[in-house]
């Protein structure tokens, strides 16, 4: 005989076998611990959730408000220090090298120091565009009234904080009262 027989025989001998009538168990039947009588206290049991064993690389959860701002302040701080230090060189170097003016300022000026009505500026290398800034050290083209009514053509010439107007015959055009 086999040892499986044999561990089959002893375990039919230590069981009595259950009679025609009687109810046999199922493998789903489960048993109560306590008796009929004894009813359970206490409230409803939460159900309970399958525990499986903890994997290495879980997922991080979401990261709160407070956690987003502690992270990226230091960050947001840099980049700020980073922007105004940008715009600090940017003015430094606008007032070093300022050298232009507004094309409007200057008419203004030379129609208020000439006996002349400014029409235009013009760039001679691009007279199709007006000219909206005049820098120092630069030739203008320049159209104007004068007193005769009549549109005159010039050059706009320009030095730091001075203009002067030529006419094509070399003349400049002199403020009011012939320059006294």
């Amino acid at each position: 005989m086999s040892a499986v027989n044999e561990l089959e025989r002893r375990l039919d001998a230590d069981r009595p076998h259950a009679g025609p009538d009687e109810r046999t168990e199922t493998f789903h039947e489960v048993k109560p611990d306590r008796p009929p009588s004894v009813r359970p206290t206490g409230g409803p049991r939460a159900a309970k959730t399958k525990t499986r064993p903890r994997d290495p690389w879980s997922p991080v959860p979401r990261p709160t408000r407070t956690e987003w701002r502690r992270a990226l302040t230091p960050m947001i701080l840099q980049l700020l220090g980073v922007l105004l230090l940008a715009l600090a060189a940017l003015a430094g170097w606008r007032a070093a090298t300022w050298d232009w003016t507004p094309a409007d300022t200057v008419m203004r000026g030379v129609d208020a120091t000439r006996p002349v009505r400014v029409l235009r500026v013009l760039d001679p290398d691009d007279p199709e565009t007006p000219v909206r800034v005049v820098h120092a050290g630069r030739r203008y083209a320049i159209w104007w009234l004068d007193a005769d009514a009549m549109v005159r053509t010039g050059m706009l010439l320009t030095r730091p904080g001075l203009v002067s107007v030529a006419t094509s015959d070399s003349t400049a055009v002199l403020p009011e009262g012939g320059g006294a």
